[in-house]
């Protein structure tokens, strides 16, 4: 998606990532894509479920997006942290920033 590629060029440039630090770069960028899709699923899913059903119904669904939302801010961990481990005290500083700046990209 465009918006997300744009967002990873925007990061690549302002934390200045090496070619040393290009293998947990790859990890987090792909991390980072697969969650970008997972949350547009969990868009859909959430619409559909205030759309039909109960209230329990509609709970369960609702239970069941968070989850999955929850799993995939796990997936997130390993690469976010490998590449956090990889960064240099000033791209820290940056990451500090820009990384919890990310919202639904994280």
């Amino acid at each position: 998606p465009p918006f997300v590629d744009g967002r990873i060029a925007f990061l690549k440039t302002e934390l200045g990532i090496t070619d040393a630090q290009a293998k947990p770069w790859a990890a987090f960028v792909e991390a980072m894509k697969s969650n970008f899709v997972n949350m547009q699923g969990l868009r859909q899913a959430m619409q559909s479920a205030f759309a039909a059903g109960t209230p329990v119904e509609r709970l369960n669904a609702r239970l069941s997006v968070m989850e999955s939302r929850v799993a995939a801010l796990k997936e997130m961990q390993k690469p976010l942290g490998d590449l956090y481990g990889a960064l240099s005290d000033a791209q820290k500083k940056k990451a500090d920033d820009l990384l919890t700046a990310m919202g639904c990209m994280m």
